[in-house]
């Protein structure tokens, strides 16, 4: 499977977001503001850097199928063995990792057999209390979409897409729907489920199709970038607190509205970056972003110990930092220790079971 050097680059993103929102929650979410505008506010939309994952997995598991093969029943069994080879290795080496953190440093006693069951099953985003990692939760969810995705790409050629996509989307959005009328605030674990974040996987497939077709040209394609990080930003906002506020019972359906326009939104710039603007491209495809990019899932496993690590010692020992400059010093630090963390980790537990997990090799 040929890399696509932009979606590197948006992989950068995603985990550079995700590494600043942790770190800057360690810190207590300190504001800066300039004139009226919270920057850190803006900085916020890092924490949604799972979501950009959940949109590219679903743009990639869609693309080098249905672009490049047939997809049957027969299929099914190999490309979930495919996948489990692809991710398990780095995933199971870490949770054996953190669970030794976590009883020979930290002296916690977990419940050590739930917690490798948890992980080995990918029951993560289900049995959170068991997790060895907060973070985990989203490796549970990309499985739940494993299991869904061939069905769309086997009956899309029986049926045709578009009636596989709006049966399994609308089956599970108004599911979703459903929970929240019945369960109302009891809801909340399945927000963190397949059943609510499907959007943003669906979001990312439909990119994928319409690059597949080719039959859509965009015009001011730097309007149409302008749009889609507004509409990001829209359902960023959907689920800040001030929103979920509004309703006591109701407020998961805010939620589940968010992800569907952060969704569209993500998934929109992705299309531009693959297709349009040269200064796009070159700003995802810059060297930095494409290294950093390629070892993205091993970085994301693994940034979850560095974070208390460098906010500890930045707070110790430079204890005068006002505003966001801890974090940023934190997260800065973070980035350069992981970096070469994340390549070992690639090198082995990741790059020898590549031929093994590539997406469309027989």
């Amino acid at each position: 499977m040929q890399r696509i050097q932009t979606l590197d680059g948006l992989r950068f993103l995603a985990v550079i977001g995700v590494l600043w929102i942790h770190t800057w929650t360690l810190f207590g979410n300190p504001r800066c503001f300039v004139g009226p505008i919270d920057i850190a506010g803006l900085l916020a939309i890092g924490g949604n850097g799972v979501d950009l994952f959940f949109v590219i997995s679903g743009f990639c598991m869609y693309y080098f199928y249905a672009s490049k093969s047939e997809f049957s029943f027969k299929d099914f069994k190999r490309f979930i063995i495919k996948r489990w080879v692809r991710l398990s290795p780095a995933f199971y080496a870490a949770t054996l990792v953190y669970l030794m953190i976590e009883i020979f440093i930290l002296h916690n006693h977990p419940a050590v057999f739930l917690e490798i069951a948890n992980s080995i099953l990918y029951l993560n985003s289900i049995f959170q209390h068991y997790n060895v990692a907060g973070h985990f939760w989203s490796l549970g969810v990309e499985w739940q979409f494993y299991l869904i995705i061939p069905f769309i790409l086997i009956y899309q050629n029986r049926i045709g897409f578009i009636k596989i996509f709006l049966i399994i989307f609308f089956i599970l959005f108004f599911a979703a729907v459903l929970s929240v009328s019945f369960l109302k605030g009891q809801s909340d674990l399945l927000t963190d489920q397949i059943l609510f974040r499907y959007v943003e996987f669906a979001a990312g497939i439909v990119a994928a199709r319409v690059l597949i077709k080719n039959d859509i040209s965009l015009k001011r394609r730097w309007l149409w970038l302008i749009l889609f990080i507004v509409v990001s930003y829209a359902g960023r906002t959907f689920i800040s607190k001030p929103v979920l506020n509004l309703s006591p019972n109701y407020y998961n359906l805010f939620k589940l509205i968010g992800f569907g326009l952060m969704g569209a939104g993500f998934a929109g710039i992705l299309y531009l970056s693959l297709t349009s603007v040269k200064w796009l491209n070159a700003f995802l495809g810059n060297y930095i972003f494409k290294q950093v990019g390629r070892v993205s899932y091993s970085f994301y496993l693994w940034h979850g110990m560095m974070c208390p690590i460098t906010t500890y010692y930045v707070t110790k020992y430079l204890p005068d930092l006002r505003g966001i400059s801890g974090p940023m010093i934190a997260t800065f630090i973070s980035l350069i220790v992981l970096y070469p963390i994340s390549i070992l980790s690639y090198n082995l537990l990741e790059k020898p079971f590549l031929s093994i997990g590539n997406l469309t090799a027989k």
